[in-house]
């Protein structure tokens, strides 16, 4: 996402896919390489949690008129909404908060190999290749690890890198909040959004929406922006709704997570532009993926559009 009040971030797409939240103010996005921008913000530990939305999604939308029949199934009608429940796996994550770039990155790597063999049996039922992303450390206007988190946006704090199958995070925005349980907290949620749009490009949605984009009107793009940002965080959160006792989320920790995702909107966009969803509507289907761990939860293309406003 792009612009954030908080000490704490998720990621944009290199689409810009971001998510953040965190305690002071800052600025902060997370990305998918080609254009959309966002930005959340997340009250400090301790303020209220929404309660868990349940209502199911009924009424159907169309994404995009210039999409074709076939561009359409892609995101309507994708397999991986049928495919069944992300399973929990077998993860022993290091114990303590990361605190550096070296901490953070085996952090990283250990809870991208869990999402991959959580999600490989469920993505295998959909019939698509899937593969482990990479995961990359970087420092703006620093020489990263690879070329693909090179020159990245300077208004996020982590992206995905389609071509390359990677996702890149600045690092030093997970570290020094003051609360680094929190950091941590935020560094999962981040990791997981990222997680997702690595997802929705094995299984072609995010291709189809790149594609029925061509002529699409300013309004449309925005809406499609808005549905693609809210599926990626609803699949991270299916994820770790999965697998909560690893990644520890569960009493206290669970209430600064759920602080955290009802805290994450557009609201907190400087430039105010709606390409990632109300905190609301993030609340909303971050809270019902990770009750269901189901992607079932997370078709926001055929959700009505008050729900991805």
């Amino acid at each position: 996402m792009r612009g954030v009040v908080r000490t704490v971030g998720l990621a944009v797409l290199v689409v810009v896919v971001a998510l953040v939240a965190g305690t002071a103010a800052r600025s902060t996005v997370t990305t998918v390489a080609a254009p959309a921008t966002a930005a959340t913000a997340t009250a400090p530990p301790g303020a209220g949690a929404s309660p868990r939305p349940t209502p199911p999604v009924t009424q159907k939308t169309t994404p995009s008129s210039t999409l074709s029949i076939d561009m359409m199934s892609m995101t309507l009608k994708n397999k991986l909404y049928t495919a069944g429940k992300v399973p929990a796996v077998s993860c022993k994550v290091p114990g303590s908060a990361p605190k550096s770039k070296t901490a953070l990155l085996a952090y990283a790597r250990v809870m991208v190999d869990c999402m991959y063999r959580a999600w490989a049996p469920v993505v295998a039922r959909a019939d698509v290749y899937f593969d482990r992303p990479v995961v990359v450390a970087y420092k703006v206007g620093a020489k990263s690890a690879s070329a693909a988190c090179d020159d990245g946006p300077t208004d996020t704090d982590a992206y995905y890198e389609p071509s390359a199958r990677t996702i890149c995070f600045e690092w030093g925005e997970f570290v020094g909040s003051g609360d680094a349980t929190w950091d941590l907290v935020d560094f999962q949620t981040m990791l997981a959004h990222e997680f997702g749009h690595h997802l929705q490009t094995s299984v072609g949605i995010l291709t189809t929406y790149w594609t029925g984009h061509a002529q699409a009107s300013k309004a449309v793009r925005l809406e499609d922006e808005r549905r693609l940002e809210l599926q990626a965080s609803c699949f991270g959160a299916a994820f770790l709704g999965a697998n909560r006792r690893p990644f520890r989320l569960t009493g206290w920790r669970l209430e600064m997570w759920e602080d955290q995702v009802t805290h994450t909107g557009d609201e907190y966009a400087p430039d105010k532009v709606r390409d990632h969803g109300s905190r609301k509507n993030h609340g909303y289907w971050s809270l019902r993926a990770f009750d269901s761990t189901n992607p079932s939860s997370c078709n926001t293309f055929v959700a009505p559009a008050k729900r991805v406003s």
